[in-house]
């Protein structure tokens, strides 16, 4: 217990109002993580990978700081059915409604995210296959252009041989 912080001791000291506003600015992260979640396709669609990317950069500071709050809350995660006994039937209510709300948050953004790389990993393909086709058309344009260039030669030197 060394390295807990002041919030840390009082949350795994079972201090409610401190968990609690944890777990309601927790909340509040994951909704703007949806919601932000939920906007990605729309961004993907659009294939502005500068926009995208600016979108992702977001993405990743509300995960940070969701990262934050988990560890502060670690201490009560450890002692969760201790805890959860001490507090009023109020208080329990409430952190259940915002943990299955996390819960279901977070299934909703794995689900989106599992398709925005599907969607992703489908372009990649699509691009990826264009890339070869005209790889193997500018092969194709060299061979042609070879023996075109070499009769082109033999043309110029058998009219100034004449």
């Amino acid at each position: 217990m060394d390295d807990m912080t002041q919030d840390e001791t009082r949350c795994a000291a079972g201090g409610v109002e401190d968990a609690l506003a944890l777990m309601r600015e927790q909340a509040t992260l994951y909704e703007r993580l949806d919601a932000l979640s939920a906007n990605q396709r729309s961004l993907i669609t659009a294939d502005d990978t500068g926009v995208l990317l600016a979108h992702l950069s977001r993405r990743k500071q509300v995960v940070d700081a969701l990262s934050r709050i988990a560890e502060r809350l670690d201490p009560v995660r450890r002692e969760w059915s201790t805890i959860r006994q001490r507090w009023a039937p109020p208080q329990r209510e409430e952190a259940d409604r915002l943990i299955a709300d996390a819960a279901a948050r977070l299934r909703r953004m794995i689900e989106r995210d599992e398709e925005d790389v599907r969607v992703l990993s489908a372009r990649k393909h699509t691009v990826s296959r264009s890339l070869r086709s005209a790889h193997s058309a500018g092969q194709a344009l060299s061979a042609y252009r070879a023996p075109a260039a070499a009769t082109a030669r033999r043309n110029v030197l058998d009219e100034s041989s004449a």
